[in-house]
């Protein structure tokens, strides 16, 4: 019986301490940071706009993936196939394992919070790399950046192809009435009778724009070296996903990767501000 008290304990210590907040505001944004969850951007509000879509229980349940916020998805996005890393021969699942990871608090500032992962014996297991990634979460006039940086202490390039996995509001059935700028962005896939799941290559600017419902007219830009984006929702659920990725899944087992040599650092970035007033 002490045993079970003990571990209940433990486990609730465990999840408060995953879900401790970082909050931002500057003028009328606000975010909300939880780095005990993989970094993640849990809310982000411009005037009375709510923007970002949450599932609470998928937060506070630490044994689950989060569904909503902004995950961040390293050392790759998307899926392996057969779930390995070719280079090494060992397996990892989808999206990898940086968004099941606590960061650790670095600086924190009223309008920014930059946090860290290093690697370690868990992640040296599937990831046989040495890295230290830094994750800065920024407020815009408009919006907010997020930036990754990634350094490669070790003695060989270190391969990523990392992403960002928003999930913005969107009423499940107004899904359809979603407009984007990306060549390829069709309606007739974003109904909400079944779930969608499908990638495009975005303008080599890194400059879009999408009309959501009950959001307006929002931009998402990102390195242009980020050359896919994914777009993804599940039926009944009011989100939908736009989902800026280095490349389509499987790219870091291809020679499209991004390779970080010894020493050197590498960083990407992304913005989502929002047009107009309400």
């Amino acid at each position: 019986m002490l045993g079970w008290v003990l571990l209940a304990l433990w486990r609730a210590k465990e999840d408060a301490m995953a879900l401790e907040t970082v909050l931002l505001s500057w003028h009328d944004v606000a975010a909300e940071v939880v780095p005990g969850r993989g970094a993640l951007v849990t809310s982000l509000k411009v005037g009375s706009r709510d923007v970002l879509f949450l599932d609470r229980p998928s937060l506070e349940d630490t044994t689950k993936n989060v569904r909503g916020g902004i995950p961040l998805l390293f050392p790759f996005a998307g899926r392996l196939e057969d779930e390995r890393l070719l280079s090494d021969g060992t397996t990892m699942k989808q999206h990898g394992f940086g968004r099941n990871r606590a960061w650790v608090v670095r600086e924190t500032e009223k309008e920014r919070v930059c946090m860290r992962l290093v690697s370690d014996a868990e992640t040296r297991a599937q990831y046989p790399y040495e890295f230290e990634a830094e994750h800065e979460v920024r407020l815009l006039p408009r919006g907010l950046e997020l930036e990754l940086i990634v350094n490669n202490p070790g003695p060989r390039p270190l391969p990523l192809s990392p992403g960002w996995h928003p999930y913005f509001r969107c009423p499940a059935a107004q899904k359809s009435l979603v407009t984007g700028d990306v060549s390829g962005f069709p309606p007739d896939r974003l109904g909400d009778d079944r779930e969608f799941d499908f990638g495009l290559t975005p303008p080599a600017t890194g400059r879009t724009r999408f009309e959501i419902p009950g959001t307006g007219g929002v931009r998402i830009s990102f390195s242009p070296t980020m050359r896919h984006m994914q777009f993804w929702s599940q039926p009944g659920r009011d989100f939908i996903c736009l989902e800026p990725f280095w490349g389509k899944a499987n790219t870091i087992n291809t020679e499209r990767r991004l390779e970080v040599p010894p020493g050197q650092a590498r960083e990407v970035w992304m913005r989502i501000e929002l047009e107009g007033s309400r």
